[in-house]
């Protein structure tokens, strides 16, 4: 697997129908149907920037300072790790902890989405045990950072346009993703990723009942840079198209070194403070929330993503 993920940084998993059965890739893809057909208005009764813990709706005005996105023709819908929220004397208000928000117009929606969210977080955790293992560490090694962990599933609407027609025009722009790894399904062709050794893009295909596995920002620091995050992007022939990436991250608070199979290394970063670094360039409502100190902060926001350096 390291030498699969240090050569592609990405490799797909199939033959996964006892973990995430057809009919739950079908009821997902039917829920977000109903849920993205909803009128604005009751999409936006659970806007992610009404919540405390980065839960909920997502606009397409909801847009980031990706340099290389023509246009932003996506919506979306994000839940995390449920958990009861940290109580006061522990919490500086930005640790993203909490309870989902499901709206009720959409019957089934929130167990389908706890469904989806914890067969990923299965899949994402025996990764994680096969990881350890290569690097000589006992299996359940990431276990102890599990606890109420910043990871997010996503659930992504483009929208049908006529805005984005070149070739190069891209619905989001390019990026590394901020966690460990990334499990993606997809409803059809538009993921594009870019190849370091050839220095260019290429398109990524989709297989039925099949998931996407994406090295991320952590697994790379981890790793001491032998394995890379996968810098993509998403380009668009206009047409409709559903994506649901699952983002795998340990508890906000983890502080991580280098792993020692990986060679020795003094540096260390805090999960949560890269996280929430780039969530400020991405969602303008933290960037608000940081710049006016309602979320005051103690560490450094960076202006760019070290990660995303080709």
């Amino acid at each position: 697997m390291l030498d699969t993920l240090a050569e592609n940084g990405f490799f797909y998993l199939s033959d996964i129908e006892r973990a995430i059965p057809p009919s739950l890739f079908k009821s997902l893809h039917e829920t977000s149907e109903r849920y993205f057909g909803l009128p604005l208005e009751a999409k936006m009764e659970h806007y992610i920037g009404d919540s405390d813990n980065h839960r909920g709706y997502v606009p397409v005005t909801e847009q980031g300072s990706y340099s290389d996105e023509s246009v932003r023709v996506y919506e979306a819908f994000d839940i995390g790790y449920d958990s009861d929220p940290l109580p006061a004397s522990r919490s500086r208000g930005f640790e993203l902890v909490g309870r989902n928000r499901y709206p009720t117009q959409v019957p089934g929606m929130a167990g389908t989405l706890r469904e989806y969210y914890d067969a990923n977080f299965g899949i994402a955790r025996l990764i994680l045990q096969q990881i350890a293992i290569a690097a000589e560490l006992e299996a359940e090694h990431f276990d102890r950072w599990l606890t109420r962990p910043a990871s997010q599933l996503r659930l992504i609407h483009y929208l049908r346009n006529d805005i984005l027609v070149n070739r190069e025009d891209t619905s989001m722009g390019g990026h590394t993703d901020y966690e460990l790894l990334t499990i993606i399904h997809q409803s059809s062709p538009g993921l594009v990723a870019y190849d370091r050794a050839s220095k260019s893009w290429h398109n990524m295909p989709v297989f039925k009942n099949t998931v996407l596995v994406l090295v991320g920002d952590m697994l790379q620091f981890l790793t001491g840079g032998r394995l890379q995050s996968l810098l993509h992007r998403v380009s668009t022939t206009g047409e409709e198209r559903y994506s649901f990436p699952f983002f795998m991250n340990l508890d906000f608070e983890t502080e991580l070194g280098v792993l020692p199979f990986f060679g020795h290394s003094d540096e260390k970063i805090v999960v949560g403070h890269h996280l929430l670094g780039q969530l400020y360039r991405d969602f303008p409502y933290i960037k608000q929330r940081v710049d006016s100190g309602r979320w005051p902060v103690d560490f450094e926001i960076p202006a760019s993503n070290v990660f995303e350096q080709v």
